[in-house]
């Protein structure tokens, strides 16, 4: 089964674009406004430059990908670019394993990889994007600073406004 792009993206329909990345602001040399949110719950965000970036919400990374959305809009035709930045075989894999998607809502991690959580089918669950976001921004802010290794004492989640 092949997938395509929006299967593999979601739509921002109803999601505030400024609220969506509020909690990933400590990882951002400039503000920067979502282009496109994954089915993994990653994004694609773009500067006052046009450079887009790829947020790795679950890395805890963000890194430039393309110069300007029309450089971005051509990646997003490149296999190896689509394999690489959305994962599309994990996404047939959960698919597979019953769940599906609903109306803002992304894979997540039910244990977030960065406190220790496993990289397993079982481990995902579908999540609200914004939650999802929200969440693992707040816990790599938290942790940014720790030796690997260290352990993570308390670690405060402050649950988003949802609508």
């Amino acid at each position: 089964m092949s997938l395509t792009l929006e299967d593999l993206t979601i739509s921002p329909e109803g999601i505030d674009p400024v609220a969506l990345l509020a909690d990933w602001e400590w990882a951002m040399e400039h503000l920067m406004l979502p282009v496109l949110v994954t089915a993994m719950g990653d994004v694609f965000a773009q500067s006052d430059s046009g450079e887009v970036c790829f947020i790795d919400v679950v890395g805890g990374e963000i890194v430039p990908v393309c110069d300007s959305t029309e450089a971005f809009e051509e990646a997003l035709d490149d296999e190896e670019f689509v394999d690489e930045f959305f994962y599309p075989e994990r996404v047939l894999e959960l698919r597979a394993a019953g769940l599906t998607l609903g109306n803002r809502q992304v894979y997540s991690h039910k244990v977030p990889l960065v406190v220790g959580g496993d990289d397993e089918a079982s481990n995902f669950e579908v999540s609200d994007a914004v939650v999802h976001i929200s969440v693992h921004g707040q816990i790599h802010r938290q942790v940014k600073d720790l030796p690997e290794g260290a352990p993570l004492g308390d670690i405060e989640i402050i649950p988003p406004d949802v609508p």
